[in-house]
Parts: C-alpha cells; structure tokens; sequence
C-alpha cells in the first residue's frame, strides 16, 4: 500500500502526462492503467485528441499520429508516440499540491492505433508497458551462455545475482536494476542462464524463493523498478479497510487451473540426483475441488514442478517449503472476486490485503490486479481490484508454466519413478590412494577409482563428483554409542560442526576404521551422527572432523570399470560421488 495524500476523498482527478519530455496532459481524453499479476508489469492505454485546429493551425502542426510526416512532434521519421520513448503518468486529487507517480515506462512496443472520421474530431490509441520491458526484450543468447558461481540473491549484494545479469546484458553503467522491498537472503553455488530474455532470466533465479519480481513504486529511489517482493501469502491484518465505500462486489472464478497436490522434482546437492517431494491440500479442499473418483471419494488434481537444473532448490527442506508455497497459490480458484470503487483510489498494489466492509457481510481480498480508468466525462475516475476472498496469493502462471503435466510430454512413468519405485543406485566406488611418476618426471598423487558390479542397460555414461574436505579437528575417542563418538578430551563449541550438513566424521584408526558419518550436532564433548555406526567405536578409535568443501567438481566418464583422478596434494581428505545418466539426456 501506498501512502497518498486525499487518497480516498470524492474529488476529482488531475492528470499529468509526459512523452520524452513532452506534457501531453491537456490532449489526454482517456485513460486506463492495469496491473498484470502473473506478468509483474503494469500497463497504460492511453486515448489522445488529434488534428484539432489549436494543434495544426497558425504554422505549428503538432500531430500525434505515429505516421503524420507533417507533424513535429515526428522530426526525422522519429515518432513522439514509438520508439521506446519514455512515459509518465501522474495524478493529484483537485486541491491537493503533490503529485503522485502512477506509472512510468515506454511507448510500444504494443498496439498503436490512428482514427479519423471525415469532420469529427480523430483521435489516437496507444499503449504503454512497464518499466521492466528491456529485460523482457533484451535476450541472452544460447551462444553466450552465463555462468555465475558463489552469487547471492539479497539486498547486500555487490552486486547480487539479479543485478549482475542486468549488468552483464545492459552494461555496468546501466540505469536499469533490481531494487529490493524485502530480501530473500539466498545463496546461489552455481547459476547458468542461456537462450531466455533477461526478465525470465531473473525470475528463474528467484521463483524458488517464494518472492515476486514486480513493477512497483520504490519508496527509497522515488521511482519505478522491477522489485524483489514477499508476497506474505499468511497476512491477515489489512492494508486498507472500506465500509460501504465501494459499490459493486462479484464474487466468481474457474476451477480449471486448481491443482490440490503439487509435486516438486529437484536436483539434490549431496547426492546428485533427481527427487521427487510434495504437498496435498487439507482434505476439506480436496473434497471441494478434486475430481470424483466413482466411489463417493475424490482424487488430488496433480500438478509435478520441476525446478531448473542447478537451481536454488537443492535439498528435502528447500524442496518442501517450495511445494507449500505452489500448494498455496493454486490450490483454489484465483482470482474469484472483484470489487469496484467509484472513485479512483491510487494506494492500492498487487499483494494488498483489502477489507470490504459490506452491508451483509465482509470480504478480505487478496488484491492481484488493479485497474484504474478516467476521462473527460469520469473526472472522478474508477477503481476495480480483482483477487482472491481470504489470502494473498504469491503466483499462478509462473507455477503452472512449469507443470510437467501440462506440456504433453508423457511423464508418467518418471514420475511414478520419482515418487514410489526408485531405481537402484549405483554402487559405492573403492577409491585408493596412489602415486605415480608424473610427465615432468616427479611423483604425483592420484586417485584409482574402481566400479564394482554390472552397469545397468540404460546407462550412458556416469557422471563423478569429486569433493575437498577441510580437517577441522582430530583425537581418539573415550566412549560411544549407536549414533554417537564421545572425547572427553574435548572443549567444542555447541553447535559448531552441524554446519548444513557439510560435517563428517571419519574413523581414521582402530575400532570401526574406515567408518564415515554425516555430524548431527555436537557438544562440547560429544558428536552426534545422522546415522548409527555399523561398529560402534571405542577407546581405540582414532577419527578426523572434515568440513566439505563448496562446488565439488564434476566431470563425465565412460561405463568401464575404472578411473584415475589427478591433481591432488598429498594429504588432502577427498571424497567421490557417482551418479549414472541414462541414454537419451
């Protein structure tokens, strides 16, 4: 919501249009201003008097028709109203001294239209788009694939992923940017953009955070930009509150695009590979919108995402928070209402919560599109929001755009796959350290990696992770148990080796040698694993701490039984990982 003097007052509206530094405001004759929910864009259609005498006499021929040669608001084939030229639309409440910015962003490159009827006035249509339309534009070839590694999505970065992508189409001394409202925080390992526009480029990157990237006012640069934005889809104080100020409610909407079970297919970090997690409506809504099964009973409306390779979806925790935030936003008809106002209030924006106030009763509306209009004849102007009774929605068509389902390739069997009959993994390679006599003559450590076991039919080729480790720590250790190894010669910070999964132990000598286990938690004296020891150690048992290293690398090998890896230093803890990539991939 917007702050905005006089905002809900009966008065009439003043309107301020600029072309490319031209006021066109006294030839506006109409005007309508739409938000585009799934789009993040607004858009302006504007309806302007031409060839009246004060324009076209005395000499000064100030056409605006796009193709007038005549006109000089044309010099040089150049029309005012084309060429990405730039506008801004401003409004004030009559007796109100500041203006409010509405919308700013360019001519075209939409429809332009150019009527005359033979002794009546003519007029001219265009329409604008948001500030956003370079980026939606402007495409990153396949041939220039970009590659970005270590990047954040956040407000403190310098610059973030969002706006390094910008900067790396757009030039360093672009104007254009990503300004941040809320801040999702995320780090992004790798990132790799190819063959989309920018704006696709952008969204990509941050849809799996749950945030929006929308054209709205930014307060702190007195200005319009694309915007990171928490949509805050559990809101349930309202930003605004009418009581009987508005005066047509519609209640409406289409089931068609209502899933009640949304799948997500990801690309986990640790054990390079895809899986599958999900999210079900609560069974009252199931019972409401899924689809009868025959029996009395209903079955889920499926819908699968699949996040894009090497997204920011990586883990279980990561994938099932993003398959609550899709189960939200679809799993209801959206939008299902709209409220006119009579007047033009400019506050509103998409992800308001808006309270009606009616006479019978009261609706909370989740606010995804505004539309205002006015003319010479509506001086007052008119209001109408269009969303959803009772809760924000985040998103709609970024969701469904990525639904397996929907895009007629058979995933079935894939899914199924996913979901219930994982295929078998591959075995645990034997790695052995060795050294060898390297070109310039010198002994050099490598690592054998042997395969055991017959390579299933599908196989193409296998895929090696190979992954560093830090030693944090090493002792031997005074007493365990099933799931944990105690040093009491220890004095650990509480807390210190959880570190995102990243903490392994390892059995280095004695009892249980050659044990290795994901680190829970710890004490100061104790490490607790993920998983219980196959041989629990005891007094014996010498172990090491090892942190693994960010961005393992990776490369393709053939189906034979075996592997050198080179380029090691001696003493370095390493540790590889192997996934099989079927045929056809």
């Amino acid at each position: 919501m917007r702050a905005v003097a006089s905002a809900a007052e009966l008065l009439d509206l003043e309107i301020n249009v600029d072309v490319n530094g031209t006021d066109l405001s006294g030839r506006v004759k109409s005007l309508s201003l739409f938000s585009h929910f799934d789009a993040g864009a607004w858009s302006l259609d504007l309806v302007f008097d031409n060839n009246g005498p004060e324009w076209i006499d005395d000499g000064a021929d100030l056409g605006l028709g796009p193709n007038d040669p005549n006109s000089a608001y044309n010099a040089g084939g150049v029309p005012l109203l084309g060429a990405y030229h730039a506008v801004t639309l401003k409004i004030r409440k009559t007796g109100v001294g500041a203006w409010t910015t509405m919308f700013e962003g360019f001519i075209g490159p939409g429809p332009r239209d150019e009527g005359e009827d033979w002794g009546a006035a003519d007029e001219v249509n265009v329409t604008c788009v948001g500030c956003s339309q370079p980026f939606k534009d402007a495409m990153i070839e396949k041939r220039l694939a970009l590659r970005y590694t270590n990047a954040v999505i956040s407000s403190i970065g310098d610059p973030c992923l969002l706006n390094r992508i910008i900067q790396d189409q757009f030039g360093t001394g672009t104007a254009y940017a990503v300004k941040y409202i809320d801040n999702p925080d995320k780090s992004v390992s790798e990132y790799v953009v190819s063959n989309v526009s920018v704006w696709a480029a952008l969204e990509n990157a941050l849809a799996p955070t749950g945030y929006r990237l929308i054209e709205r006012w930014h307060a702190g640069s007195s200005a319009f930009f694309p915007c990171v934005m928490d949509p805050q889809r559990l809101k349930v104080i309202p930003d605004i509150t009418y009581s009987g100020d508005f005066d047509r409610r519609r209640i409406s909407g289409s089931e068609s695009d209502v899933r009640t079970y949304v799948g997500v297919i990801y690309g986990d970090a640790d054990e390079h590979e895809e899986k599958y997690v999900y999210d079900e409506a609560s069974d009252a809504i199931k019972a409401k919108f899924g689809i009868p099964d025959g029996a009395g009973g209903r079955l889920h409306k499926i819908m699968v995402y699949r996040t894009q390779e090497r997204s920011l979806i990586d883990s279980e925790s990561e994938g099932r928070a993003l398959a609550a935030d899709i189960r939200h936003d679809v799993e209801e008809p959206t939008p299902d209402c709209a409220i006119h106002i009579p007047f033009w209030d400019p506050r509103f924006e998409p992800f308001d919560l808006f309270r009606a106030v009616g006479e019978n009763y009261t609706t909370d509306l989740g606010v995804m599109e505004v539309h205002w209009s006015w003319s010479f004849n509506n001086p007052l102007g008119e209001t109408e929001l269009t969303g959803t009774v009772g809760k924000i929605i985040g998103a709609k068509d970024l969701w469904l755009s990525r639904d397996v389902k929907r895009k007629g390739v058979d995933m079935k069997d894939r899914i199924d796959d996913l979901s219930s009959r994982i295929p078998s993994q591959p075995g645990t390679p034997q790695l052995d350290g060795a050294w060898y006599i390297g070109e310039d003559g010198t002994p050099q450590p490598v690592i054998d990696v042997t395969y055991h076991g017959a390579v299933p039919w599908w196989v193409k080729e296998r895929i090696v992770s190979v992954a560093t480790f830090t030693n944090m720590d090493s002792g031997t250790a005074t007493g365990s148990g099933d799931d944990y190894l105690d040093d009491s010669a220890k004095a650990w910070t509480a807390g210190n080796f959880s570190g995102g999964s990243r903490d392994w132990i390892l059995i280095t000598g004695g009892t249980g040698v050659g044990q290795e286990r994901k680190i829970k938690e710890n004490s100061t004296t104790r490490i607790t694993v993920q998983s219980d020891w196959d041989t629990n150690p005891d007094g014996t048992s010498t172990y090491v701490i090892l942190r693994q290293n960010r961005n393992p690398s990776e490369e393709y090998s053939d189906v034979g039984p075996y592997r050198r890896l080179n380029g090691w230093q001696e003493g370095r803890f390493v540790g590889v990982k192997v996934a099989l990539r079927p045929a056809g991939r």
